[in-house]
């Protein structure tokens, strides 16, 4: 069965950064480990949870402001 993407779901940028041999290595072992397909996702996951929660930090500070 063939799925369509969603076409908001369309990867059509980029971000390079430059690690060394041992930090990929490092990358893909705990992508594997956490049962991602590859360091991509992964790294995407981890950018998104950061994201989650910086706004909860954000919303709880604004909260305790009041």
């Amino acid at each position: 069965m063939i799925t369509k993407k969603n076409p908001d779901d369309v990867k059509n940028c980029l971000i390079r950064v430059r690690v060394t041999a041992e930090e990929h290595a490092q990358f893909i072992k705990r992508a594997h480990e956490k049962g991602y397909k590859t360091v991509s996702d992964f790294i995407r996951t981890l950018i998104k949870d950061d994201m989650k929660k910086s706004v909860k930090t954000s919303a709880r500070k604004a909260h305790y402001a009041k």
